[in-house]
């Protein structure tokens, strides 16, 4: 990790904080949110809809996020949006002190957060190539990946927990704090976030609900006639779905399954983070040694066979290496996707394509975690691991096969 971050510019290392500190906001957010309703509301299905609301801005509105994102200034953006989710998240902090937070009040500022965090984070792909050299995507997307692996999945869920558990206002004070020192990160950036426009003057003299639905399908059709970025679009989608299905049951797994205390499956959460840090440390020295698709075969079939594995087993450390074997590999298939894109796909298009690719996978997550489910009630809670590996491996083999197989073989 020392090697890459020696050759990172000092103002996407800023940049790079500003990011994770928005990534370990939404961390304890999504601890803290279900945890404050829980004590309004003891029904299961009220509770779980405080997450379901901070994902649905990606099925609501994901596609067009990305013609937002091409549309602006990224920098200035992310601190209109970061500022917003600072004063929405503080106005939480204020009503949980006067005893007023109700139900509607964390079901809006749960969604008003999803959507600044699904804004935020398509325009974060425009911004690393912006900071870094073209040769340094791949060390640079692997620290953004690595950050949003700690943030998102290990510290802050487990900050907000705990910090829950000393005061139900604590999370949300610290929150608008870290928000606050990210908004002030990106003002110390250079200018270089301007949007690139590819549209011949005078093109944009129409009502802005038509340029918004023509910019859209522009990206569309650009994605759809790219062949590789398609490709990759489709298996994204596998994966996720794939992915969820088996961790939407994975807590009646780790009882059911492993025969182990509902504690354990902290700790295993735990030990799968530790798989995505520790390839977010290695993973661009992969894609570089590999390249793109080697590495994405790779990780794909790792993620095949850890699932598989983990239908398999029923001790508790084995399942613990599949699980940090799947994590890993998740990473490693992020990290290569990203990079990608930002290669491949125009400037002036890569929010819409990057949003497009963002609302197929978060889309794919939701069906998958209700399939799992579904499949888990009616053929058990292997089902869902044992299932999912086969189309995962089935997509990766087959668009890998179809890259290789379009290449000029005289070329080096």
């Amino acid at each position: 990790m020392v090697a890459y971050i020696r050759r990172l510019s000092k103002p996407f290392s800023w940049y790079w904080l500003s990011g994770f500190l928005s990534d370990f906001g939404d961390g304890i957010r999504l601890a803290a949110f279900p945890l404050l309703a829980a004590q309004l509301t003891r029904s299961p299905t009220a509770v779980a809809a405080v997450t379901a609301v901070q994902q649905l801005p990606w099925l609501l509105m994901g596609a067009g996020i990305g013609v937002i994102v091409d549309r602006s200034d990224s920098r200035l953006l992310m601190v209109i949006v970061d500022s917003a989710r600072a004063v929405i998240v503080s106005g939480v902090a204020v009503a949980i002190f006067a005893h007023h937070a109700g139900l509607g009040l964390i079901y809006l500022a749960a969604f008003i957060t999803g959507t600044g965090s699904a804004l935020r984070g398509t325009a974060a792909i425009i911004c690393v190539p912006r900071l870094v050299e073209p040769a340094d995507l791949e060390w640079a997307n692997a620290r953004v990946v690595t950050g949003q692996i700690v943030g998102n999945e290990l510290a802050g869920p487990a900050a907000g927990g705990w910090l829950f558990g000393l005061a139900a206002v604590l999370p949300f004070a610290i929150n608008t704090g870290t928000l606050g020192i990210g908004v002030l990160l990106l003002l110390t950036l250079p200018s270089v976030f301007q949007p690139v426009s590819q549209k011949p003057a005078g093109q944009d003299q129409v009502s802005p609900l038509v340029a918004i639905g023509r910019d859209l399908r522009e990206g569309v059709r650009w994605l759809w006639r790219h062949s590789e970025m398609r490709n990759v679009t489709i298996a994204s989608a596998v994966v996720c779905a794939m992915d969820a299905a088996w961790f939407a049951v994975l807590v009646l797994y780790v009882i059911q399954i492993l025969h182990q205390r509902a504690s354990a499956y902290g700790l295993l959460l735990v030990v799968g983070a530790l798989g995505g840090i520790a390839i977010g440390a290695a993973g661009a020295r992969v894609l570089r040694r590999l390249g793109s698709w080697p590495t994405l075969l790779t990780a794909g079939l790792a993620m095949a066979f850890s699932q598989a594995g983990l239908g398999l087993t029923g001790n508790v450390v084995v399942a613990a290496v599949m699980l940090f074997t799947s994590s890993g590999a998740f990473a490693l298939f992020n990290i290569t996707a990203v990079t990608m894109r930002q290669r491949q796909v125009p400037a002036g298009m890569l929010g819409r394509v990057s949003g497009l690719y963002l609302t197929v996978s978060r889309s794919a997550e939701v069906v998958g975690a209700m399939a799992g489910g579904a499949l888990a009630s009616s053929a058990g809670i292997r089902a869902p691991m044992l299932f999912g590996a086969i189309p995962i491996a089935a997509v990766m083999i087959l668009f890998s096969w179809q890259h290789w197989s379009r290449r000029d073989p005289t070329s080096v």
